[in-house]
């Protein structure tokens, strides 16, 4: 029989086999009716796999562990967590079912205020949408499962608002220091002074610190970017280390919290002192884009800025670049020097 029962299981288990290759597994339901229809489900979807070499009957859950096995040990772990919301949702579909429907409806689904595991806003919704059009591509593109065509994967993208970088002034950064217990108000001057992401930052352990050469390393794991990062530190960073090695004498991580490494900056305790400076909205991330703000506006050059911050290319680095419009003052200077321009008055 196809569909039967297995002894401890509540549910039908159906017994397929077609071209010589056989699968068992659970219908996840105990009514029979839903675990024959089941049955006819799976036996199509496996005889267009084996029989007829359709590979956009390959199962969702399939392509996200053939991601997962094939990508890089610094992205793995937040796309295994996730590819397993997304397994929980559509793992079952054949990736040929996951449609520009299917994706809109798992958009939905992660807004939903009444999800026990809902995402909260819809820039991190484009981010996991992110991740599905890049497995999805993948398919299509590199994998050759041939026949198969990524739908579009629709983003809600950024506000105007969300577009806007924020960054403090000096004596808003001052304001929000006031706030903040001792290790978040440390760490808060380290960002704004190094421009390390808060990721990059919290990895740091004192074997990559150089202070008597006023220097540290971040390896490429630890990087966006992938690229190892050597950033030279000013006598102000220094002295915040200093602090920090005093706060903490014992273990191997330079920002600790009672005794362990910090996993969050972004938590509770800096939420509520933000609210208490009365600056928010503020993120963490906020404090890089002060740093590169700060640096633009004392001169330091775009090119600079992008070496210091660790950015990948320059495009990114000029995003910040109407922060510092002197540097284009001599250029704007010949300009005016032309011969046809000297008889204006």
């Amino acid at each position: 029989m196809p569909i039967y029962r297995r002894p401890g299981s509540p549910h039908y288990w159906v017994r397929i086999s077609i071209a010589g290759q056989k699968t068992r597994k659970s219908t996840g339901t105990a009514d029979r009716a839903e675990a024959e229809e089941f049955e006819q489900r799976e036996r199509e979807r496996l005889w267009r796999l084996h029989k007829l070499g359709d590979r956009g009957a390959v199962h969702f859950r399939e392509v996200a562990q053939r991601w997962l096995n094939e990508t890089t040990k610094r992205t793995r772990e937040k796309d295994e967590s996730i590819l397993a919301w997304m397994c929980g949702e559509i793992g079952d579909e054949p990736i040929s079912a996951i449609d520009r429907d299917a994706i809109e409806e798992l958009r939905k689904i992660a807004l939903d205020s009444g999800k026990s595991e809902r995402v909260k806003s819809r820039a991190t919704v484009d981010r996991h949408m992110a991740l599905l059009r890049a497995v999805l591509r993948k398919c299509e593109y590199e994998w050759g499962y041939a026949g198969y065509h990524a739908p579009k994967v629709p983003m809600y993208g950024l506000s105007a608002q969300t577009k806007k970088q924020r960054f403090l002034r000096p004596e808003e950064f001052q304001r929000l220091c006031k706030e903040l217990p001792p290790h978040l108000e440390l760490a808060a001057r380290f960002a704004v002074l190094t421009g390390l992401r808060m990721r990059s930052m919290l990895g740091l352990t004192w074997d990559r610190v150089d202070l008597k050469n006023r220097r540290l390393w971040i390896p490429a794991d630890q990087m966006k970017g992938a690229l190892p990062h050597g950033l030279p530190l000013s006598r102000a960073a220094v002295k915040v280390l200093r602090r920090l090695r005093k706060l903490n004498p014992k273990g191997e991580h330079v920002f600790q919290w009672n005794g362990k490494p910090m996993d969050d900056c972004n938590g509770h305790a800096f939420k509520k002192a933000v609210e208490r400076a009365k600056l928010a909205p503020l993120r963490w991330h906020d404090l890089r884009h002060t740093f590169a703000s700060w640096a633009l506006q004392q001169g330091v050059t775009l090119p600079e800025l992008q070496q210091l911050g660790g950015w990948k290319s320059y495009e990114m680095v000029l995003n910040y670049a109407h922060l510092a419009p002197d540097h284009l003052a001599q250029a704007a200077e010949k300009v005016g020097t032309i011969r046809a321009h000297r008889k204006v008055d």
